[in-house]
């Protein structure tokens, strides 16, 4: 089974044995096989990360464009990032 979140833009989604996911549901993350998760990436939803959330620390701030990364190197102007 495979975690995805259902895009604003997805008013449901059914399987092919009949299950449907989304419609008047509060939620918006279901389990749903494999199949059927590629077909919702298709059509615009995701797939989970299993991994959560990180913390700021672990990352690099570039001091020209501000962006973060997970890399010593900006992957957006290639200047040398620093530890944030």
């Amino acid at each position: 089974m495979t975690r995805v979140i259902l895009g604003d833009t997805i008013a449901q989604v059914e399987e092919p044995d009949g299950r449907r996911w989304g419609g008047n549901q509060p939620r918006r993350v279901f389990d749903v096989s494999d199949d059927t998760a590629r077909g919702v990436v298709a059509i615009g939803g995701a797939v989970c990360s299993m991994a959560g959330t990180t913390r700021q620390a672990v990352g690099f701030r570039c001091p020209s464009c501000g962006f973060g990364s997970y890399t010593r190197r900006c992957g957006r102007c290639g200047e040398e990032c620093h530890r944030e």
